[in-house]
Order: structure tokens, then sequence, then C-alpha cells
């Protein structure tokens, strides 16, 4: 071979080289840069404004708090009308007491206190007991439906005189559990009666059998549908010698008669 057709041999090689290698770097190009860093964080986009048709959440309801500046009476309304219907009662039924002002004695207390001093049918209560009006419209019930008509049967005489021995005091129970219901003015200890024409009759152990006995359990019994407590003689080493009625309000309505 001559050396022209050997130099074009050469310049032929090279520029297929030059070819090849064109086609492979279009095959397989450089992967791409990344994205330039920025100097700051990329601050977030700001929310919508609220659309106008909606409405604002509605603020908390003070449709039944309590009235700032209420005055006591009128906060006690209801139970200064129960007090006054109460004591309306009284008069119509013929008792003789005095209305006085509500007790507040460290935790004992009387919402509606009266002193009674005499009840129907020339009753005399001594002495005379400071008492809820609960209470003394009980005790005239008791008295006129059950004590009276008992008297009469027994001993033909009609009582004069209910022998108290405590009414309201601000005092524990006997057993120290928590405060007697006469810290409330809602119980009475009945000592005794007094009568027209008979001896009087104190509460406690009388003879079997006999006008007196029948005439405490008679009337003992018939306390128990108008009390919430009736404790007496044999109930318990504290009411021997009186009968313990109150109003004290149970869970069911229960009651003690004893």
């Amino acid at each position: 071979m001559g050396r022209g057709r050997r130099a074009l041999v050469r310049i032929v090689s090279i520029m297929g080289g030059l070819v090849l290698a064109s086609v492979v770097w279009a095959q397989d190009p450089a992967p791409p840069l990344p994205p330039p860093r920025p100097d700051s964080p990329v601050e977030p986009m700001p929310l919508p404004p609220p659309r106008p048709d909606r409405p604002a959440a509605p603020e908390p309801s003070a449709e039944n708090a309590p009235e700032e500046g209420a005055s006591s009476e009128q906060k006690a309304e209801t139970g200064s009308e129960t007090g006054d219907a109460c004591l309306q009662r009284l008069t119509q039924l013929g008792l003789h007491f005095e209305k006085r002002p509500p007790v507040k004695e460290n935790s004992c207390s009387i919402e509606n206190p009266v002193l009674v001093s005499a009840l129907p049918n020339g009753v005399t209560v001594v002495p005379a007991s400071l008492m809820g009006c609960p209470v003394a419209e009980s005790i005239t019930r008791w008295m006129s439906d059950a004590v009276a008509p008992e008297a009469e049967r027994q001993f033909q005489s009609a009582p004069t005189k209910l022998l108290i021995g405590t009414s309201y005091q601000c005092r524990d129970q006997r057993n120290g559990a928590k405060l007697s219901e006469h810290a409330f003015g809602n119980g009475l200890d009945v000592m005794g009666f007094e009568f027209a024409k008979r001896p009087a009759l104190t509460v406690g152990s009388h003879e079997e059998n006999s006008p007196e006995a029948s005439f405490q359990a008679a009337i003992r019994k018939a306390a128990c549908p108008i009390f919430n407590t009736v404790l007496g003689p044999g109930s318990d080493s504290d009411h021997g010698n009186h009968l313990h009625l109150d109003l004290r309000q149970r869970k069911g309505d229960y009651r003690i008669c004893q």
C-alpha cells in the first residue's frame, strides 16, 4: 500500500471514532444538576380570608347564668312564699305564735321559725318553744287528731298542756355523727301532758294494760304517719322518758317509728 493510501485510511478511522463517540454521548447524557439552594427558607403561603357568607362562631350563652346583683329576697322568693303559706295555715288553725327572724347559729339554722305558746282548743305549750313552721303545723295535727281524742277515750278529759323538753337547740346528735334535727328547728321532745280532770302524765314506763300505757302507745303509733321519726321508751337508752318527733327527710321517704 502506498503512503498516501495509508494516510487516507488513518483519517477515515479517526473520523469514524469521533462519530461513534458522538453517538454514545447522545445516548447517555450527563444527569441534570440540582436546583440552586435558596438563601432563606421559603415563607408559607398565607391562608385564604374567611368567606363572607360563613357566620362567626357563637358566643357562650349566658341565658341560665345567675343575674349578678340579684337580691336575697329575689333568690329566696319561692322559699319565702312557702314560708308565708305555712304561717297563714298556722293562723287559720288557731295557734298562738310569734313569727321570728331566720335563725343562723354556726351550722344550725331555721328558715321560718315560730315561737309557739299555745295550740288550738286551749292547749298551752310549756315552755313556749321555738321551732320551724312545718313542725308547728305537724304537732297541731297530732294533738288535734290523735292526742285529744285518745285522752277523751282513756281519761274522759281533754289535754290542757303539752310539756316540751327540747325544741330548737344547736347541738349534734347524741352519737356525735351529725347535727341533730333540733339544730334546724325540725324536731321536738315531748315529755308529757297535763289534763283538765286528772293528774299529769309523763312519758315513760307505765303499768301494762293501764289507761296510761294504752294512751301512750296509741298516740305514739298515731304520730308515725305525721312525723318522719318517732322514738320513745324502749327504742334506745336515750328516749326512755320522752317522745322524740321530727320531720327529717330521708331517701325514698323512709321513716323510723320505734
